[in-house]
């Protein structure tokens, strides 16, 4: 059996070791190689199966190696487990040192900005309520920001959003669909304007920089101080977005050099297996590569997630599976495919299957995961 071990010189992080099928022997280590990362990681098991203490392995070993690391982070654990760590580790808290003016533009072409904003509420209608972004929604959206931003560069707030689209409504109440299209709206901004989402969002400045998730550090976005999911989409896009524009405005690095590592746990909230559509976190992963950036997605159904991650993802991990679609889903992007499939299932805690296709397609292998910590 061959075994993903780096070539000399070349940087990577242990995960653990090979596991025979029928005894508890340990073999061979298992190795990721740094570079491999360049192409996308999907990580899958079910709830308690080991996905989340592996990805943490991978943020340990990526955090060592100094590679910037961004880690999207829905329930918390990710931050209480790197909450120790002196140098390197940054817990981004929103509402408390993360916000974000979520229609505040930047210097230079407003016409572009405002379209780059409705074209992230629409995706976040896509994700949160199943449904796109009506032309007629996005019209009353973008006559509101042009004409504020027409005559001032004042940052303009959710509430101040709310409230022109409310004088907005009273001047067109006699025009068919005009009405609904405005409540509508109303009806999705007014949740972001509550709570610790109204002190993440309803803001007219910003303390996000994502110039600062490129330095060589780990930093963690603990989603899960929002209160809902819908929330967390949306602070998910935000951020993907930025990275999106700032990993194109930084240009292709020296070599095979890593940019950014982005880390996205429960991924299928924010990259669902929907029909004709394409997310934001897609569009990092296809368009991104030759920038550097690197996508790790974490998911405990397969089938809940784009198929595009995962046929874009170099490396593949799975833990244990007790869902038959599920497990044909993954088996079927594995070597071997249903011969997989079995092991899938007996895959006992701690347990994966990895396949690591660099700098080939490589047979895949169970492996015992390791603690975090350990990295070369």
């Amino acid at each position: 059996m061959q075994n993903p071990v780096s070539e000399q010189g070349t940087r990577s992080i242990l995960l653990g070791r090979e596991s025979l099928t029928m005894s508890s022997e340990l073999k061979r280590e298992v190795r990721l190689p740094l570079p491999s990362l360049a192409r996308h990681v999907h990580i899958t098991g079910t709830t308690g199966s080991g996905k989340s203490t592996t990805a943490k392995v991978i943020c340990a070993g990526l955090l060592e190696n100094h590679v910037p690391t961004v880690v999207l982070d829905r329930t918390g654990e990710y931050a209480e487990a790197f909450a120790g760590v002196e140098k390197g580790a940054v817990i981004l808290r929103p509402g408390e040192n993360l916000s974000i003016a979520l229609f505040g533009l930047d210097e230079g072409d407003p016409e572009g900005q405002i379209e780059g904003r409705l074209s992230l509420m629409d995706h976040f209608y896509h994700v949160s309520y199943n449904q796109e972004l009506s032309p007629l929604q996005g019209r009353v959206l973008r006559n509101v920001l042009t004409d504020h931003y027409r005559g001032s560069k004042k940052v303009i707030t959710i509430t101040e959003m709310i409230l022109n689209l409310e004088y907005l409504m009273q001047k067109n109440d006699d025009k068919g669909g005009w009405p609904e299209a405005i409540e509508a709206a109303i009806s999705r901004l007014w949740p972001l304007t509550v709570s610790k989402v109204g002190a993440t969002f309803n803001r007219s400045y910003s303390t996000f920089k994502v110039a600062q998730l490129f330095e060589p550090n780990l930093t963690i976005i603990d989603l899960s101080v929002l209160p809902d999911d819908n929330a967390r989409n949306l602070l998910s896009q935000v951020v993907l977005k930025q990275v999106y524009e700032e990993a194109r405005r930084r240009g292709k690095p020296t070599g095979d050099a890593i940019s950014l590592v982005f880390l996205i746990d429960e991924a299928h909230h924010v990259c669902p297996n929907k029909r004709d559509y394409i997310s934001i976190p897609e569009r990092c992963a296809i368009e991104l590569r030759k920038y550097g950036f690197s996508l790790i997605t974490c998911a405990t159904r397969p089938i809940l997630v784009s198929p595009n991650i995962i046929a874009n993802s170099n490396t593949l991990i799975s833990h244990m599976l007790n869902n038959s679609d599920d497990i044909e889903t993954s088996a079927g992007f594995f070597m071997g495919g249903t011969s997989i499939a079995d092991s899938l299932r007996r895959l006992s805690v701690g347990e994966a299957m990895i396949q690591i296709n660099s700098p080939k397609p490589l047979t895949p292998i169970r492996c015992k995961v390791g603690a975090i910590g350990v990295a070369h």
